[in-house]
């Protein structure tokens, strides 16, 4: 029992630092935002490079932290842990809004520079701004719901279920969030 409560701890511990790098994006992306809104013409193209710097980090990381919680984690889960269904459900619309929005910001980002008069570069500013809002606060709150309600649900309930079921989870969990970083 004890190593099956390391097994679901370190599933947790993989999955939240997953999350400690997609917080640590959604500040730099609050930062770039703010930049982006005040700094003026002197730094548009620097800012536009930082934000596509972060677009890729979304694209590539944090897609990938999606796909392993809808493709491997959910449906675990909603065999393991019935009762976590309805919460694993919205996750997953969440889930569905941040690629929407995503791409939405990947579009926007990349209109920007085609763009000649202020005017349209304002108002596409104010597209990217909203749109890079919604995301943060997206993020964040799905972060706060997963770790406080999902996460902890799963460490305190893997322990009666068999070790090979727990081993066959850590072990995707490794491979997938451990070994495909940075």
């Amino acid at each position: 029992m004890a190593q099956k409560l390391m097994m679901g701890r370190s599933i947790k511990k993989l999955l939240e630092e997953d999350h400690a790098d997609i917080d640590r994006n959604t500040h730099l992306l609050q930062d770039s935002l703010t930049n982006l809104c005040y700094e003026g013409k002197a730094a548009f193209g620097k800012n536009l490079k930082e934000l596509q710097h972060i677009l890729e980090f979304f694209d590539d990381e944090a897609a990938r932290h999606v796909q392993f919680e809808e493709n491997v984690l959910f449906p675990f889960l909603k065999v393991h842990i019935p009762k976590l269904e309805s919460l694993l459900n919205i996750l997953s619309s969440e889930h569905e809004s941040f690629k929407h929005h995503l791409s939405d910001f990947k579009f926007y980002l990349a209109s920007i520079s085609k763009m000649e008069s202020r005017p349209e570069r304002s108002k596409m500013i104010e597209k990217i701004r909203e749109t890079g809002t919604y995301l943060i606060f997206l993020l964040r709150n799905h972060i706060q719901t997963e770790e406080k309600s999902v996460y902890e649900v799963l460490v305190r309930e893997l322990r009666p279920l068999e070790g090979k079921e727990i081993e066959d989870l850590a072990k995707q969990c490794a491979a997938i969030l451990g070994n495909g970083k940075h």
